[in-house]
């Protein structure tokens, strides 16, 4: 017996007539109710799952802005400001109601993404796609956005994905010559937001341009409104930096491209995401559209999606399941999308419901961990100030946030830059000109702990034993290179340690 997607039936005159029974239309109202039900149960299931690393880190830079730091000056962030902007309004808006930040930023994200879901069906109902699609369309995104993301949902690839995920419906539709009409602009809005949070979703938005661009043998899909809407914002949002965060330019980022960047996989081990996520997207592909399994097919710019996905996953590469949402995202959504009209063995059902449950798990899959210090640390001294010295974001956040601590450390990313700086230098042949730029970094890092130490004055500093996650390395010697460090931390008397993390407490706590 075949289980067939068309049986939702096409629109009628009216696509208000229908009562969801077989053989109908599902109702305008039935459509939003189906996503309403899905985006409740994502954010339910969210809540004590979502405060991950990098979540806790941002709204902690977040906090420390509101109370008066100034970002490139006294408070530093790897990523673009953006990055640490975009959850300013979750931060405030705890502030103001006394709601924790990170729940705040679930209701946030659950209307972003019913928002891109409108977008996406205005801009096909203006292209005139009938309401069955639509409906399959929009519940199936629902499921990709909310659903899919597992641990990543709230980390600012979820975000950006959501946000450019429109421009590339419309650039689908354009591809079945069809027109999205003036609800475009809003996409392109979007995907200039989402390049704007990283770079490197250019190619995300840009292999369905590109795509068009080959398959037309011409330039005019490079001069649609959103296209041009999103080089805008890109462009106004890189002016706004460098009128407003000129620091980070001159300072901050050519020490990130130096120390940060570098930080890499090797390239074979960067492959098998790619190729597993694309090559499973294309078996499906062949499986639901056989006779159209060609570069016209209207999954190509889906999957062109994907394809720049996968090039953002390796050209970062960290190997770090969160930057391979996007390519994840679009793999999935190409054949899915296109399973609209098609009849399908159960076979070919269970095994692309197995296939998104495993990329769901994968996405979820916990990063390199500290042992549990939360009793550890409560147990010593109650909300406490708290400092790390290490590479890991993850030893410090969200640990500060669920002790109730306070964080006084310049950088929630502690001393990642200089565990870059020591990887070059061990590992590379460098120039004296690279050496010096590398000995330039260390010593930055050194002088913002001393500062973080005097000013901060933390009650516990937990001290990481490994260097990235993957070699042992002493980072309390490395601190206690520097006179001035070794006297500041000579006031804190080492109470246990707890797998990898040696535990300070100041020595005038009993």
């Amino acid at each position: 017996m075949d289980v067939r997607l068309d049986e939702i039936p096409r629109a009628g005159p009216k696509e208000g007539h229908a009562v969801g029974m077989p053989g109908r239309n599902f109702s305008t109202q039935q459509r939003w109710i189906v996503v309403a039900a899905i985006l409740l149960a994502a954010a339910l299931v969210q809540i004590p799952l979502v405060l991950n690393a990098d979540l806790a880190c941002l709204l902690t830079s977040g906090e420390k802005i509101l109370d008066g730091r100034k970002l490139g000056i006294d408070l530093f962030e790897l990523n673009p400001p953006l990055s640490v902007y975009m959850y300013m309004p979750a931060t405030m808006l705890a502030r103001a109601t006394g709601i924790a930040p990170e729940f705040i930023v679930i209701i946030l994200l659950v209307i972003e993404i019913g928002g891109a879901l409108v977008l996406i069906d205005r801009a096909a109902a203006a292209a005139g796609v009938d309401a069955r699609e639509r409906t399959i369309a929009v519940w199936s995104l629902a499921v990709l956005f909310a659903i899919l993301p597992g641990a990543v949902f709230g980390q600012r690839e979820h975000i950006a994905v959501v946000a450019l995920t429109p421009f590339v419906a419309v650039t689908a539709l354009r591809w079945r010559v069809l027109d999205p009409g003036r609800i475009a602009v809003l996409a392109g809005i979007g995907a200039g937001l989402a390049m704007s949070i990283k770079p490197f979703f250019a190619l995300v938005t840009g292999l369905p341009i590109i795509a068009g661009v080959v398959r037309q043998r011409s330039l005019k899909p490079l001069f649609t409104p959103e296209a041009w809407t999103a080089a805008a914002v890109v462009v106004g949002y890189g002016a706004l930096v460098v009128a407003v965060f000129p620091t980070y330019l001159t300072i901050y980022a050519p020490m990130v491209a130096e120390a940060y960047l570098p930080i890499r996989q090797e390239f074979v081990r960067l492959l098998p995401v790619p190729i597993v996520a694309l090559g499973a997207s294309l078996v499906f592909l062949r499986l639901l559209a056989p006779e159209n399994f060609k570069m016209e097919s209207d999954a190509t710019p889906w999957l062109a999606a994907a394809i720049g996905g996968a090039a953002s996953f390796i050209l970062q590469g960290k190997s770090w399941p969160y930057m391979a949402f996007a390519l994840c995202m679009f793999a999935v959504a190409a054949p899915l999308l296109q399973a609209r009209a098609k009849a399908l063995r159960p076979p070919v059902v269970l095994g692309g419901l197995a296939t998104i449950v495993l990329v769901g798990l994968y996405l979820s899959s916990p990063a390199p961990g500290f042992p549990p210090l939360r009793e550890r640390v409560q147990a010593l001294v109650k909300h406490p100030r708290l400092l790390t010295i290490t590479d890991h974001v993850g030893l410090g956040h969200p640990l500060v946030r669920q002790i109730g601590g306070t964080w006084v450390g310049s950088s929630c990313a502690a001393q990642l830059l200089a565990a870059g700086a020591i990887l070059r230098q061990s590992s590379e042949q460098l120039t004296d000109g690279e050496r010096t730029k590398l000995v330039g970094i260390v010593d930055f890092e050194r002088r913002h702990l001393l500062a973080d130490v005097r000013s901060g004055h933390p009650d516990v500093i937990l001290v990481d034993t490994y260097l990235l996650s993957s070699f042992p390395f002493d980072w309390l010697a490395w601190a206690n290179s520097d006179p001035e460090l070794q006297t500041e931390l000579s006031r804190y008397r080492e109470v246990e340690d707890i797998g990898r993390v040696r535990v300070f407490v100041d020595r005038a706590i009993p």
